[in-house]
């Protein structure tokens, strides 16, 4: 039995603080959901809505790892990547000669040479004549972003890298990334609740009334409060489907992936193999120094996992708020889902109090 009594009271007091408006925090240990509840507001505006535990919630940056990484790991079990071909022998003529020589593990470890990012959006109507060509005219923007330092010297976090690598996909398997991740990655999951929001034409089953989902920030850009689109600007312009943002969950799905990756890193999974897992769990040492796996991160001193995951751990935050860890020597998950950034993306203490609830949860699990 856990004693949950230091989580509950830190998480309502993050909501009193007005760190975050809502939270569910979720957490097991042993591939067995142990603990999952729910706090707070879904949205403060124009009334407040309780957060349930149906909330389907923007991943943000978690889909780098949920969405694309786990995308490409299908497809390098099937064969259709290398990790260290060049971007140019897979696609000649689609990439400027500064890219043309990337791999996808350059991409993947963030050493590509991207700075983090560029608001493409600045200057733009939030609705275009042409949304397709739009996202073409955004997708070549990113081809030809000057790289701001040799590929492979350093580790710089960027969304542009994994908005290539997105594209990469999706030119390599002729689909598109929703549908490509419906097909290799939520159907064989059964995760009814995971899935990109195209703007212009969604899965059916993306399709969901907007008291389905936590809200999001008061963006000036869109005049109005997101909800049930995609939080991220640059994501927004490539029409909700993006290798570095847009994808949606809920923790009921997020339980289930963590605890298929679990079965999958022992070996004891269909899904993909032990081996997969293993090269693209471990730090890649490709830029000495940098605490990167394939896609992934792991945990380093001030991460957001706090200080008590082990070293074979892997993880990564979403800037709406999210996070996911998942410690395969201990056997362990924790999902945290925020909508911190609603109304505003001001941080009031959100990103100190994270790791510290990390902690209390490490603590419960080892003092049950």
């Amino acid at each position: 039995m856990i004693d949950s009594t230091a989580i509950d009271r830190a998480l309502n007091r993050a909501i009193d603080q007005n760190f975050i408006p809502g939270a569910i925090l979720a957490f097991g240990q042993q591939r067995t959901p142990l603990y999952c509840r729910v706090f707070g507001n879904a949205t403060l505006h124009p009334s407040p809505q309780p957060m349930r535990v149906e909330t389907i919630f923007d991943l943000a940056s978690l889909t780098k790892v949920l969405g694309t990484t786990l995308v490409a790991m299908k497809l390098f079990e099937e064969g259709e990547i290398d990790l260290d071909r060049p971007l140019g022998d897979y696609l000649k003529s689609h990439y400027p000669a500064d890219k043309a020589a990337l791999t996808p593990r350059h991409l993947l470890v963030h050493a590509a040479g991207f700075p983090p990012s560029i608001t493409f959006y600045k200057g733009l109507l939030p609705e275009p004549d042409a949304p397709g060509a739009r996202r073409q005219s955004i997708l070549e923007q990113v081809r030809q972003v000057g790289l701001i330092y040799p590929p492979g010297s350093e580790s710089q976090y960027s969304d542009l890298g994994m908005i290539l690598f997105g594209d990469l996909l999706e030119q390599l398997s002729g689909m598109s990334l929703d549908h490509l991740y419906q097909e290799r990655v939520a159907a064989p999951l059964e995760l009814p609740d995971t899935f990109f929001i195209h703007l212009d034409r969604p899965l059916p089953h993306a399709q969901r009334p907007l008291e389905s989902f936590a809200a999001t920030e008061e963006c000036a850009w869109r005049d109005r409060i997101v909800r049930g689109q995609v939080h991220d600007e640059n994501a927004y312009l490539l029409r909700g489907v993006a290798g570095h943002a847009g994808l949606f969950s809920s923790v009921s799905d997020l339980q289930k992936l963590s605890c298929a990756l679990l079965a999958a890193m022992a070996g004891e999974s269909d899904f993909l193999t032990s081996s997969t897992l293993e090269l693209f769990t471990r730090r890649q040492g490709l830029v000495p120094g940098s605490d990167r796996a394939l896609g992934w991160g792991t945990p380093i001193p001030g991460a957001s996992c706090g200080c008590h995951f082990s070293p074979r751990a892997i993880g990564h935050t979403g800037f709406t708020g999210t996070s996911i860890w998942i410690d395969p020597e201990r056997e362990r998950f924790v999902l945290l889902l925020t909508n911190r950034v609603h109304p505003s993306r001001q941080d009031t203490g959100f990103l100190s109090f994270r790791p510290q609830l990390h902690d209390l949860v490490v603590e419960a699990l080892n003092h049950p």
